[in-house]
Protein backbone atom coordinates (compact mmCIF):
# COMPACT_ATOMS: atom_id res chain seq x y z
CA UNK A 1 0.00 0.00 0.00
CA UNK A 2 1.21 3.57 -0.38
CA UNK A 3 0.43 6.66 1.36
CA UNK A 4 1.61 8.90 4.60
CA UNK A 5 1.49 8.53 8.45
CA UNK A 6 2.62 11.33 10.38
CA UNK A 7 3.95 10.87 13.82
CA UNK A 8 3.40 13.12 16.56
CA UNK A 9 3.95 11.08 19.64
CA UNK A 10 7.20 11.86 20.92
CA UNK A 11 7.78 8.26 22.56
CA UNK A 12 7.53 6.97 18.80
CA UNK A 13 9.61 9.47 17.43
CA UNK A 14 12.59 8.91 19.67
CA UNK A 15 12.50 5.09 18.86
CA UNK A 16 12.43 5.72 14.97
CA UNK A 17 13.41 4.36 12.83
CA UNK A 18 12.81 0.90 14.33
CA UNK A 19 9.16 2.18 15.39
CA UNK A 20 7.84 2.32 11.84
CA UNK A 21 9.58 -0.02 10.53
CA UNK A 22 6.40 -2.51 9.69
CA UNK A 23 4.72 0.31 8.20
CA UNK A 24 7.25 1.31 5.87
CA UNK A 25 7.73 -2.52 5.20
CA UNK A 26 4.14 -2.42 3.74
CA UNK A 27 4.94 0.88 1.36
CA UNK A 28 3.99 3.64 4.05
CA UNK A 29 6.18 7.09 3.95
CA UNK A 30 6.29 7.67 7.91
CA UNK A 31 7.05 11.56 8.69
CA UNK A 32 7.60 13.00 12.03
CA UNK A 33 5.82 16.19 12.89
CA UNK A 34 7.00 18.51 16.22
CA UNK A 35 6.86 16.10 19.23
CA UNK A 36 5.48 16.94 22.62
CA UNK A 37 5.02 20.92 21.73
CA UNK A 38 1.36 22.28 21.94
CA UNK A 39 -0.07 22.90 18.92
CA UNK A 40 -2.91 24.77 17.12
CA UNK A 41 -5.52 23.33 14.84
CA UNK A 42 -4.57 24.89 12.11
CA UNK A 43 -0.86 23.84 11.87
CA UNK A 44 -2.05 20.61 12.65
CA UNK A 45 -3.76 20.54 9.45
CA UNK A 46 -1.06 22.15 7.58
CA UNK A 47 1.08 19.07 8.90
CA UNK A 48 -1.47 16.43 8.31
CA UNK A 49 -2.15 17.44 5.03
CA UNK A 50 -2.12 14.71 2.53
CA UNK A 51 -1.80 11.75 5.51
CA UNK A 52 -3.81 8.87 5.79
CA UNK A 53 -3.15 8.30 9.12
CA UNK A 54 -1.32 10.20 12.18
CA UNK A 55 0.18 7.94 15.64
CA UNK A 56 -1.41 10.75 17.71
CA UNK A 57 -0.19 12.51 21.24
CA UNK A 58 -2.45 14.63 23.33
CA UNK A 59 -2.93 17.37 19.86
CA UNK A 60 -6.69 18.08 19.84
CA UNK A 61 -8.26 16.02 16.87
CA UNK A 62 -12.13 17.93 15.99
CA UNK A 63 -14.55 18.16 13.59
CA UNK A 64 -12.93 21.45 12.06
CA UNK A 65 -9.41 18.69 11.22
CA UNK A 66 -11.54 16.06 9.72
CA UNK A 67 -13.14 18.12 8.01
CA UNK A 68 -10.16 19.61 6.36
CA UNK A 69 -8.75 16.37 5.87
CA UNK A 70 -10.88 13.86 3.58
CA UNK A 71 -7.85 11.59 3.30
CA UNK A 72 -7.38 11.04 6.73
CA UNK A 73 -8.68 7.92 7.24
CA UNK A 74 -7.33 6.62 11.12
CA UNK A 75 -5.93 8.20 14.32
CA UNK A 76 -4.13 5.89 16.40
CA UNK A 77 -3.55 7.55 19.82
CA UNK A 78 -0.59 6.71 21.55
CA UNK A 79 -1.67 5.08 24.71
CA UNK A 80 -4.84 4.54 26.20
CA UNK A 81 -6.39 7.75 27.07
CA UNK A 82 -8.18 9.95 23.91
CA UNK A 83 -10.10 12.80 25.63
CA UNK A 84 -7.76 15.23 23.51
CA UNK A 85 -9.90 13.59 20.12
CA UNK A 86 -13.56 14.26 19.44
CA UNK A 87 -14.71 10.77 19.00
CA UNK A 88 -18.05 11.64 17.82
CA UNK A 89 -16.68 14.01 15.23
CA UNK A 90 -14.85 11.15 13.79
CA UNK A 91 -17.18 8.55 13.81
CA UNK A 92 -19.50 11.38 12.02
CA UNK A 93 -16.65 11.80 9.22
CA UNK A 94 -16.08 8.01 9.13
CA UNK A 95 -12.74 8.21 10.80
CA UNK A 96 -11.59 5.39 12.96
CA UNK A 97 -9.76 5.97 16.41
CA UNK A 98 -7.24 3.39 18.01
CA UNK A 99 -5.73 3.25 21.13
CA UNK A 100 -3.32 0.97 22.71
CA UNK A 101 -4.83 -0.56 26.14
CA UNK A 102 -2.79 -2.65 27.95
CA UNK A 103 0.53 -1.95 26.92
CA UNK A 104 0.89 0.44 29.22
CA UNK A 105 -0.19 -0.92 32.49
CA UNK A 106 2.53 -1.58 34.29
CA UNK A 107 4.99 1.17 33.60
CA UNK A 108 1.94 3.24 34.66
CA UNK A 109 1.05 1.12 38.04
CA UNK A 110 5.28 1.89 38.83
CA UNK A 111 5.25 5.51 38.21
CA UNK A 112 2.24 5.44 40.37
CA UNK A 113 4.30 3.91 43.68
CA UNK A 114 7.45 5.80 42.52
CA UNK A 115 6.19 9.02 42.93
CA UNK A 116 4.40 7.95 46.29
CA UNK A 117 7.24 6.53 47.54
CA UNK A 118 8.91 9.90 46.60
CA UNK A 119 6.52 11.53 48.70
CA UNK A 120 5.94 9.66 51.78
CA UNK A 121 9.65 9.26 52.00
CA UNK A 122 10.57 12.59 51.10
CA UNK A 123 13.08 11.83 48.46
CA UNK A 124 13.76 14.89 46.79
CA UNK A 125 14.10 16.14 50.24
CA UNK A 126 16.68 13.70 51.32
CA UNK A 127 18.49 14.03 47.81
CA UNK A 128 18.95 17.66 48.58
CA UNK A 129 20.42 17.10 51.98
CA UNK A 130 23.02 14.50 51.39
CA UNK A 131 24.09 16.64 48.34
CA UNK A 132 24.31 19.37 50.73
CA UNK A 133 26.97 17.50 53.14
CA UNK A 134 25.11 19.68 55.65
CA UNK A 135 23.16 16.27 56.77
CA UNK A 136 20.24 16.64 58.92
CA UNK A 137 17.33 14.15 59.89
CA UNK A 138 13.99 13.83 57.51
CA UNK A 139 11.76 11.95 58.53
CA UNK A 140 9.06 10.19 56.16
CA UNK A 141 6.20 8.01 56.45
CA UNK A 142 5.17 3.90 55.81
CA UNK A 143 3.18 2.60 52.94
CA UNK A 144 2.77 -0.89 54.99
CA UNK A 145 -0.54 -1.68 55.89
CA UNK A 146 -1.79 1.55 55.13
CA UNK A 147 -5.50 1.68 53.19
CA UNK A 148 -5.35 2.83 49.74
CA UNK A 149 -8.22 4.13 47.78
CA UNK A 150 -7.73 3.41 44.20
CA UNK A 151 -10.61 5.74 41.49
CA UNK A 152 -10.96 3.88 38.53
CA UNK A 153 -10.30 0.04 38.74
CA UNK A 154 -9.63 -0.84 35.33
CA UNK A 155 -6.47 -2.19 34.39
CA UNK A 156 -3.94 0.11 35.71
CA UNK A 157 -6.14 0.65 38.79
CA UNK A 158 -5.44 -3.59 39.19
CA UNK A 159 -1.78 -3.44 39.09
CA UNK A 160 -1.97 -0.67 41.14
CA UNK A 161 -3.62 -2.73 43.66
CA UNK A 162 -1.42 -5.80 42.95
CA UNK A 163 1.83 -3.59 44.11
CA UNK A 164 -0.45 -2.16 47.37
CA UNK A 165 -0.72 -5.50 48.14
CA UNK A 166 2.91 -6.17 48.48
CA UNK A 167 3.02 -3.21 51.01
CA UNK A 168 0.02 -5.25 52.88
CA UNK A 169 -2.12 -2.30 52.71
CA UNK A 170 -5.82 -2.16 52.85
CA UNK A 171 -7.33 -2.06 49.26
CA UNK A 172 -10.47 0.17 48.75
CA UNK A 173 -11.36 0.65 45.18
CA UNK A 174 -14.13 3.24 43.13
CA UNK A 175 -15.46 1.96 40.18
CA UNK A 176 -18.90 2.83 37.90
CA UNK A 177 -18.38 -0.29 36.55
CA UNK A 178 -17.13 -2.49 39.52
CA UNK A 179 -15.87 -5.91 38.55
CA UNK A 180 -16.56 -7.90 40.96
CA UNK A 181 -14.30 -11.02 40.27
CA UNK A 182 -11.09 -8.54 40.09
CA UNK A 183 -12.28 -7.06 43.45
CA UNK A 184 -12.23 -10.16 44.70
CA UNK A 185 -9.17 -12.34 43.15
CA UNK A 186 -7.31 -9.10 44.10
CA UNK A 187 -8.55 -8.68 48.06
CA UNK A 188 -10.38 -4.69 47.11
CA UNK A 189 -13.39 -3.72 49.21
CA UNK A 190 -16.01 -1.49 46.72
CA UNK A 191 -17.10 1.59 48.17
CA UNK A 192 -18.69 4.80 46.86
CA UNK A 193 -16.31 7.66 46.26
CA UNK A 194 -17.25 9.92 49.57
CA UNK A 195 -16.47 6.47 51.62
CA UNK A 196 -13.10 6.10 49.62
CA UNK A 197 -12.17 10.03 50.46
CA UNK A 198 -13.32 9.60 54.32
CA UNK A 199 -11.26 6.70 54.65
CA UNK A 200 -8.23 5.75 52.79
CA UNK A 201 -4.61 7.31 53.49
CA UNK A 202 -3.71 7.52 49.39
CA UNK A 203 -5.93 8.89 47.35
CA UNK A 204 -4.68 6.76 43.49
CA UNK A 205 -6.71 8.47 40.55
CA UNK A 206 -6.86 6.12 37.74
CA UNK A 207 -10.52 7.15 36.04
CA UNK A 208 -11.06 7.83 32.42
CA UNK A 209 -11.46 11.39 31.82
CA UNK A 210 -14.84 12.33 30.41
CA UNK A 211 -17.06 15.34 30.83
CA UNK A 212 -18.61 13.92 34.10
CA UNK A 213 -15.39 12.69 35.27
CA UNK A 214 -13.54 16.30 34.72
CA UNK A 215 -12.66 18.14 37.66
CA UNK A 216 -14.19 14.96 39.98
CA UNK A 217 -11.21 15.88 42.78
CA UNK A 218 -12.26 19.28 43.61
CA UNK A 219 -12.55 21.32 47.04
CA UNK A 220 -15.36 19.72 48.46
CA UNK A 221 -13.64 15.84 48.03
CA UNK A 222 -9.93 17.58 49.10
CA UNK A 223 -12.17 18.54 52.46
CA UNK A 224 -12.85 15.37 52.69
CA UNK A 225 -10.06 13.97 52.92
CA UNK A 226 -8.25 12.73 55.86
CA UNK A 227 -5.63 16.05 56.81
CA UNK A 228 -2.88 13.09 56.79
CA UNK A 229 -3.92 11.62 53.55
CA UNK A 230 -2.37 12.35 50.21
CA UNK A 231 -3.78 12.25 46.60
CA UNK A 232 -1.70 10.42 43.75
CA UNK A 233 -2.57 11.50 39.99
CA UNK A 234 -0.42 9.46 37.03
CA UNK A 235 -4.12 9.68 35.18
CA UNK A 236 -5.14 12.74 33.88
CA UNK A 237 -4.36 16.13 34.81
CA UNK A 238 -8.33 16.81 34.15
CA UNK A 239 -9.53 14.48 36.99
CA UNK A 240 -8.30 17.23 39.37
CA UNK A 241 -9.24 20.84 39.96
CA UNK A 242 -5.77 22.49 40.00
CA UNK A 243 -6.31 25.38 42.04
CA UNK A 244 -8.23 23.70 44.54
CA UNK A 245 -5.14 21.14 45.31
CA UNK A 246 -2.89 23.89 45.23
CA UNK A 247 -4.97 25.82 47.76
CA UNK A 248 -5.33 22.22 49.93
CA UNK A 249 -1.67 21.89 49.71
CA UNK A 250 -0.94 25.69 51.07
CA UNK A 251 -3.63 25.35 53.70
CA UNK A 252 -3.17 21.79 54.88
CA UNK A 253 -6.21 20.17 54.39
CA UNK A 254 -4.47 17.04 53.05
CA UNK A 255 -0.95 16.27 53.30
CA UNK A 256 0.33 16.68 49.83
CA UNK A 257 0.03 15.13 46.34
CA UNK A 258 2.29 13.29 43.96
CA UNK A 259 1.26 14.03 40.28
CA UNK A 260 2.45 12.94 37.04
CA UNK A 261 0.04 14.91 34.91
CA UNK A 262 -1.92 18.19 35.17
CA UNK A 263 -4.49 20.28 33.67
CA UNK A 264 -2.28 22.26 31.42
CA UNK A 265 0.82 20.44 29.96
CA UNK A 266 3.42 21.93 30.60
CA UNK A 267 1.85 24.28 32.80
CA UNK A 268 2.31 28.08 33.05
CA UNK A 269 5.56 29.24 34.71
CA UNK A 270 3.23 30.59 37.45
CA UNK A 271 1.01 28.03 37.74
CA UNK A 272 0.52 27.60 41.56
CA UNK A 273 0.77 24.12 42.16
CA UNK A 274 4.77 24.64 41.23
CA UNK A 275 5.29 26.26 44.38
CA UNK A 276 2.47 24.39 46.70
CA UNK A 277 4.39 22.35 49.46
CA UNK A 278 4.34 18.88 49.65
CA UNK A 279 4.13 18.06 46.36
CA UNK A 280 6.19 15.71 43.74
CA UNK A 281 5.56 16.39 40.27
CA UNK A 282 7.07 14.46 37.18
CA UNK A 283 6.30 15.65 33.66
CA UNK A 284 4.01 12.77 32.26
CA UNK A 285 6.51 10.35 32.42
CA UNK A 286 4.55 7.32 33.34
CA UNK A 287 4.56 5.43 30.39
CA UNK A 288 8.00 6.57 29.66
CA UNK A 289 9.73 2.90 30.04
CA UNK A 290 11.58 1.78 26.50
CA UNK A 291 9.52 -1.72 27.33
CA UNK A 292 6.21 0.53 26.91
CA UNK A 293 7.25 1.75 23.88
CA UNK A 294 8.08 -0.93 22.06
CA UNK A 295 4.68 -2.43 23.22
CA UNK A 296 2.63 0.29 22.42
CA UNK A 297 4.54 1.26 19.44
CA UNK A 298 4.03 -2.22 17.76
CA UNK A 299 0.73 -1.69 18.54
CA UNK A 300 0.43 1.74 17.21
CA UNK A 301 1.62 0.07 13.54
CA UNK A 302 -0.73 -2.95 13.67
CA UNK A 303 -3.66 -0.37 14.42
CA UNK A 304 -2.94 1.59 11.09
CA UNK A 305 -1.77 -0.71 8.80
CA UNK A 306 -4.90 -2.87 9.74
CA UNK A 307 -7.13 0.51 9.64
CA UNK A 308 -5.55 1.33 6.40
CA UNK A 309 -5.70 -1.87 4.82
CA UNK A 310 -9.70 -2.23 5.39
CA UNK A 311 -9.58 -4.68 8.69
CA UNK A 312 -10.77 -4.22 11.76
CA UNK A 313 -8.07 -3.14 14.13
CA UNK A 314 -7.81 -5.07 17.28
CA UNK A 315 -8.67 -1.59 19.79
CA UNK A 316 -11.00 0.25 18.33
CA UNK A 317 -12.58 3.42 20.27
CA UNK A 318 -15.41 4.38 17.73
CA UNK A 319 -16.78 0.76 16.68
CA UNK A 320 -19.78 2.78 15.56
CA UNK A 321 -18.12 3.96 12.59
CA UNK A 322 -18.36 0.30 11.12
CA UNK A 323 -21.95 1.04 11.42
CA UNK A 324 -22.00 4.80 9.72
CA UNK A 325 -19.41 4.13 6.95
CA UNK A 326 -15.95 4.45 7.45
CA UNK A 327 -13.30 5.88 5.12
CA UNK A 328 -12.41 3.96 2.02
CA UNK A 329 -8.87 1.99 2.66
CA UNK A 330 -5.96 3.00 0.74
CA UNK A 331 -5.05 1.00 -2.64
CA UNK A 332 -2.92 -1.43 -2.46
CA UNK A 333 -3.75 -2.97 0.78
Amino acid sequence: MTGRVLAMAAPFIKHEPEAGEPMRAAGLEVIHGPARTPIATDRLIELLAGCAAVVASNECYDAAVFDALPELRTVARWGVGYDSIDVAAATAAGVIVTNTPGAVTESVADQTFTILLALCRRLPEQMEVARSLQWRHVEGAELWRKTIGIVGFGSIGQAVARRAAGFSMRILACDPRPQPWAMGTLGATPVSLEELLAEADIVTLHANLTEESRGMIGEAQLRAMKPSAVLVNAGRGGLVDQAALARALREGWIAGAALDTLEAEPPDADDPILTAPNVVLTPHMASATAETAARVNATVCDNILAALAGRRPQFVVNPQVYETGVRPPLAGG
